[in-house]
């Protein structure tokens, strides 16, 4: 039994995010109580249908049956506290799609966060589980990503439910879609914001710090453990004034462990964009050893580098091998286009172009976005029962290490 905090940064009704949902709901007590929250869609027009299509990926999938909490912005008193009895007698409370600022509409005031938290208290077994837009509000800060990013006002903060703070003591801004690739061509990484926005608005959090998770990521948070987890196919991103923290999947840290990266990020000596900052930390047994000091039992460190020679790569060659490896992986997805995706294979050929020029992040980021529109395409050819140019993609992309899972809901990858 067990008390879990569960964020995903998207992806949360795939095959890919099952083996995470199948840990909470394996701690929960016999026959749990499961309600699917449905503020953050609440207000579009096919909302009924998303319950519904949620509601079969659980019973379908994992077996366990949920119902929905109703709970819309203009949702009249009786309706508010209907939900509100539901929401503190969940064993297992989600929300995922939808509208971050609708969803903060749905949920201003201290009673819905604080029968949010209850599901969570001490003494009890329960889960929490917000993925995507329901992310973006936990901390105490939140993205008016639409606002920003389809409407075109200035970027800026709005305030959060700041569940973070009440449940981990942890004041900072969720950012899920850390890793989102969908501009092609322009820069759609923090959730949909780029870098340029995120720059603009990081010095507003000077008393907090960035929680970001890539899409198709979890981050698990065992409360009486006092253990944080990543699954998935990403990272899990702690950054703090563009210093950053990378976490990489198979993580396993205390939470003690983490409070004190946030600090060693949040310290003089961690400059933004440094290499000493950009560590992946990939150990399951790290251990806090001193005041703000981690070691790992991995051959990586989270040290500052030494300034001995070393016959390890550069961070140039490395980089550069990485440019070289997104830049071979983009010339064999080419050739695995069917004929009449001129409109993808431009796209893939100026990805190629930039991938040519790529650090070490970068590249992988265009190697990742060249596989996400091959798998798109091959979904496209699906769907048309264009069985010869599926197969193609599909065999194209596995000689180069990419598993393409098909199921019901469509088709996800990872690298084997």
């Amino acid at each position: 039994m067990a008390r879990r905090l569960v964020i995903m940064g998207s992806g949360e009704t795939t095959a890919g995010m099952l083996p995470v949902h199948r840990r909470v709901l394996a701690d929960l007590p016999p026959d749990p109580a499961c309600r699917l929250l449905d503020s953050p869609f609440a207000f579009q027009e096919n909302a009924d249908e998303l319950v519904e299509r949620i509601g079969a990926y659980f019973d379908e999938s994992l077996g366990q049956p949920i119902s929905a909490v109703h709970l819309p912005a203009d949702a009249d008193a009786l309706t508010r506290e209907r939900a509100l009895v539901a929401i503190r007698a969940a064993d297992w409370l989600f929300a995922g799609p939808g509208s971050p600022s609708y969803a903060r509409r749905c949920w201003t005031g201290a009673d819905v966060p604080e029968a949010m938290a209850a599901v969570l208290a001490p003494g009890r077994v329960g889960a929490l589980v917000f993925a995507s837009a329901a992310a973006v509000t936990l901390g105490a800060w939140a993205l008016p990503v639409y606002e920003i990013y389809k409407v075109g006002e200035d970027p800026r903060w709005e305030p959060g439910l700041d569940l973070m703070q009440a449940v981990l003591g942890w004041r900072c801004a969720v950012i899920p879609h850390w890793d989102n690739r969908e501009g092609g061509t322009h820069d759609t990484r923090y959730c949909w914001i780029g870098g340029r926005r995120l720059l603009q608005l990081e010095p507003a959090l000077a008393d907090g710090f960035i929680l970001g998770i890539d899409e198709h990521t979890a981050l698990e948070v065992e409360l009486e453990e006092g253990r944080l987890r990543v699954a998935g196919r990403g990272e899990v991103t702690l950054r703090v004034a563009g210093a950053e923290q990378v976490l990489a999947a198979g993580t396993d840290l205390a939470l003690d462990e983490v409070h004190a990266l946030v600090r060693r990020l949040g310290a003089p000596t961690a400059v933004p964009g440094s290499a000493a900052a950009r560590v992946p930390l990939t150990t399951s047994t790290a251990a806090e050893t001193g005041a703000g000091s981690i070691t790992e039992s991995t051959t990586e460190s989270t040290a500052e580098p030494s300034a001995e020679p070393s016959a390890e790569p550069t961070a140039e060659s490395s980089s550069a091998d990485s440019a070289r490896a997104a830049e071979d992986l983009a010339r064999s997805v080419l050739a695995a286009l069917p004929g009449g995706a001129a409109g993808a294979r431009a796209d893939l050929v100026a990805l190629l172009g930039l991938a040519q020029q790529a650090g070490q992040d970068r590249a992988r980021a265009l190697a990742e976005q060249l596989v996400d529109v091959l798998v798109g395409i091959r979904g496209e050819r699906r769907t048309a029962r264009d069985w010869a140019a599926s197969d193609q993609i599909r065999d194209q992309l596995a000689a180069v290490g990419v598993e393409v899972q098909d199921a019901a809901g469509g088709s996800t990858w990872e690298w084997r």
